[in-house]
């Protein structure tokens, strides 16, 4: 590798690989916005310790750090969430609940693998202040929207679950150290066959008995209200108000129409140290990528900031494991068009008013181009076309002295003379 090349993990993107990422962005943002969230910038540095308050280990190991002119030790931001509670502790004067979200990148020294990479794009979607179940199912019930405006909704499978549901359960077993049974075991139950799991439950200090029935209440999944009859005799009078809760979720999610995206897996607990009640994952249903993303509920972490506590849930939408699928799928938004024109000046003496008429049909909203480098009118021909223009406006000394403009449709090869006046008109109906 030379010093010139790009490093792994980070990636240059074309225009015309960058314009099919800007349309999935813009999909992510227009659902956010019909939502209600509220567009928020945040830095791309933050103080390190922001993230030892409660990120956990993996995290904290995956940063990107480094020591400022002042001495302090930052990093590059891995996530967004302790930011978001940050910047609520800042100001005590918004009103709740409070609905943001916001794109731009993050940065994680992890493996470089297919849908996952050292330097990323998310978008971050958070309700703050917001305890109830129908918090909990709006933030579902947008992730599932974007999916379907996407057209690939039924590849891709919400499973949920919740973490004091779990926990219980794990308690009614006689598991002790159920933090660290759910984050560091039960987290990577999908990258282990079952022999493998129950041999890291056992290491993990639970008796190969207690290891199995583990293993057994971590394969149940299925759609929510059928699963939690499943459970019934599992959970224990502990759990009760969980369960009445992922009832509620799903009455919410089949009122949103949602719910036939939605399973509740007893699997999923996010590997996040600050979750603390409903936590989800979007997988790939043909299982090829995985998860896609995830989130949850976090009530306890921005008190952990200051004074001011406040309950929490959101999700941070992934781009590159969702750009793999619609790849996958062959559904990759379409890239933008050209520009709606390319002005033509045939010599030097009709530049000016070749420049007019560019300014003018800018200034009506029109993406317009035109020479830059004194070619030839054979040459501009050919860059107007790879440009992807659709229409080639020429004038030269006889259109300018008829007041015309000859308009060529790059598509068709069918060339006009139109009068200057109405040149605005035939391109916005072509």
């Amino acid at each position: 590798m030379t010093e010139m090349e790009g490093l792994k993990g980070f990636y240059d993107r074309y225009p015309d690989e960058w314009a099919s990422w800007r349309a999935l962005i813009d999909t992510v943002e227009e659902t956010a916005r019909e939502f209600g969230f509220n567009e928020i910038n945040a830095p791309a540095v933050e103080r390190a310790d922001l993230y030892r308050v409660k990120s956990g280990e993996e995290m904290m190991e995956q940063m990107f750090n480094f020591e400022d002119k002042g001495g302090r030790e930052v990093s590059l931001v891995p996530e967004q969430t302790p930011t978001r509670a940050r910047m609520v502790q800042s100001r005590k004067d918004l009103s709740t609940p409070i609905k943001w979200f916001d794109t731009s990148k993050r940065w994680r020294y992890e493996e470089v693998q297919r849908g996952r990479d050292r330097e990323f794009f998310q978008t971050d979607f958070d309700i703050i202040g917001a305890e109830s179940v129908y918090a909990d199912a709006e933030v579902v019930a947008c992730a599932a929207e974007i999916y379907r405006k996407l057209g690939v909704d039924d590849r891709v499978d919400f499973l949920v679950n919740d973490r004091r549901l779990l926990e219980s359960v794990l308690e009614s077993l006689g598991v002790d150290n159920t933090d660290e049974v759910m984050r560091q075991v039960i987290d990577d139950r999908e990258k282990m066959n079952r022999e493998e799991f129950v041999r890291e439950l056992a290491d993990s200090g639970l008796d190969h008995g207690t290891a199995e029935e583990v293993a057994e209440i971590t394969d149940i999944s299925g759609p929510i209200l059928e699963t939690l009859e499943e459970l019934e005799d599992l959970a224990p009078d502990g759990a009760a108000d969980s369960v009445e809760r992922m009832h509620d979720l799903a009455e919410a999610l089949e009122s949103m129409g949602s719910a036939d995206m939605v399973q509740l897996d007893m699997s999923i607990v996010r590997g996040f140290a600050y979750y603390t009640g409903l936590v989800f994952e979007a997988f790939d249903a043909e299982g090829e990528l995985r998860a896609l993303f995830g989130g949850g509920r976090y009530d306890t972490l921005i008190g952990m900031f200051g004074s001011d506590q406040k309950a929490a849930v959101g999700f941070g939408f992934g781009y590159s494991t969702t750009m793999e699928l619609l790849r996958e799928e062959e559904m990759l938004p379409l890239a933008e068009p050209g520009p709606d024109a390319y002005v033509l000046p045939v010599n030097d003496e009709v530049r000016t008013e070749a420049l007019d008429l560019v300014r003018e049909l800018r200034s009506k909203g029109l993406s317009v181009e035109t020479d830059l480098k004194d070619r030839n009118v054979g040459n501009q021909i050919s860059y107007a076309d790879s440009s992807g223009a659709r229409h080639t406006l020429i004038l030269g000394p006889e259109e300018l002295e008829d007041g015309t403009v000859s308009v060529k449709d790059m598509v068709s090869g069918e060339e006009r003379q139109v009068d200057r006046t109405d040149v605005l008109d035939v391109l916005s109906t072509d």
